[in-house]
């Protein structure tokens, strides 16, 4: 089940239950209301009625009349009085019966004569308001009970329970369709959010979430996209290192591939051929310069080892000094290939590690003479150029091709 169904869900089942309990309370406090009403009205009535009866009760036993037969007749009287109404009396002698007639009820009231009681109880499905009391003493003990039927209370409160199902159904649906609109506009974001991430573990990593507003969730996708935005700069990163190592790996390989050809090559040949004493020296002279270059490669390599574990050492180094320390095996070279190497140098100074310059600067004079062919020259300058020191390595060579420039800085790349 997804959040926002568990808000949903969660707000309308409080929302249901506060309103049905709420409404619940108000309308019982209103029937109660209305009951406590109907029985002042009933005892209201009891006192009145009674109290004509007690007068036509002691009309009778002035006139010594105070017999079954009179005493019905006023309560028969008294009782058409109130038959729209639907006020039921009914007398009582010592626990006997004597109004109404067909009346064959238990007396089941337990009062006192300054005592007036009242209860409600239910009859053939309804409900009806019963009061009592000692109505007159006189030879023996009077109790008149009123009975009217609670009718009219009843169909009010039917009428106010189908209102209180109406309208708690009427809310509850109306809050329902406005939650659901609310929620699914609120937790739009969340959703992108959620589709966002989706599709960056689909492989989609330039997948960003729109800001919207200035919320806690608006801020949380900033984030999201701030997160994302260096998670792909990483990734790139590490990709880019990892195609920059399998290159290097490639490339080195290929690089120990040559001289190590080489070396076996001559050896091979000397071992098995009828080699001359001078052919021989010249073999042996080739294997070792192979050799040296394998050792180069090998220091190269733990040159670059270093560099990666304990990073570069900086220092302040005069430019003529790292040009003396090559001038002479590059101009050496040079001469051998018939390539003048020409070094232009003042007091220059500048800040940086003067092993890997030198090995830097070597590599290109030596590329450069290499590259040209007899008669051409290779020229290396330090100058200070508006404040910054300009370091050039310049030969009048083949160059270098547009698709290849970039390759240069790769190790171990040849043209």
């Amino acid at each position: 089940m997804k959040l926002w169904q568990k808000i949903y869900l969660i707000t309308v089942l409080l929302f249901v239950v506060v309103l049905n309990t709420g409404m619940f309370l108000v309308f019982d406090m209103t029937y109660r209301k209305n009951l406590s009403a109907e029985q002042k009205r009933a005892e209201s009535e009891y006192r009145m009625i009674s109290t004509s009866i007690l007068r036509s009760m002691q009309n009778l036993a002035r006139q010594g009349r105070l017999n079954k037969a009179p005493i019905q007749g006023v309560l028969e009287i008294c009782e058409k009085y109130y038959v729209a109404e639907k006020i039921h009396l009914t007398l009582w002698k010592d626990g006997q019966c004597i109004y109404p007639e067909e009346n064959d009820s238990a007396f089941d009231w337990s009062v006192s004569e300054q005592e007036i009681q009242i209860r409600i109880q239910s009859r053939g499905g309804k409900r009806i308001i019963q009061v009592l009391g000692m109505l007159y003493e006189n030879n023996g003990s009077y109790y008149l009970q009123y009975e009217k039927a609670l009718s009219d209370l009843d169909v009010a409160w039917g009428q106010l329970q189908k209102k209180y199902l109406l309208v708690s159904i009427g809310f509850s649906l109306g809050l329902e369709g406005i939650l659901y609109l609310l929620l699914r506009r609120v937790m739009k974001p969340i959703q992108e959010l959620t589709q966002t991430v989706d599709g960056m573990r689909s492989g989609n990593l330039a997948a960003r979430v729109k800001v919207k507003g200035a919320d806690d969730i608006a801020v949380l996708s900033k984030h999201f996209n701030e997160m994302a935005e260096k998670i792909q700069k990483d990734i790139f990163q590490i990709q880019k290192e990892a195609q920059a190592k399998q290159s290097f790996v490639d490339n080195f390989a290929h690089e120990l591939k040559s001289p190590i050809t080489s070396i076996y090559g001559f050896a091979e040949y000397v071992q098995k051929a009828n080699v001359p004493e001078q052919e021989i020296a010249e073999c042996m002279e080739f294997i070792m310069k192979e050799s040296k270059r394998l050792l180069n490669l090998s220091y190269t390599l733990l040159d670059m080892a270093r560099m990666r574990d304990k990073g570069i050492t900086m220092q302040e180094i005069a430019l003529y000094e790292v040009f003396e320390g090559i001038r002479k095996p590059l101009e050496k070279k040079g001469e051998e290939s018939g390539v003048k190497v020409a070094f232009f140098c003042g007091e220059e100074r500048i800040y940086g590690n003067k092993i890997l310059l030198e090995s830097l600067l070597y590599n290109l004079v030596h590329n450069g003479i290499c590259a040209c062919q007899e008669g051409e020259a290779v020229t290396v300058a330090a100058e200070c150029i508006r404040g910054s020191i300009c370091l050039t390595v310049e030969d009048t060579g083949c160059g270098i091709s547009e698709e290849e420039i970039d390759k240069i800085t790769e190790p171990f790349y040849r043209i």
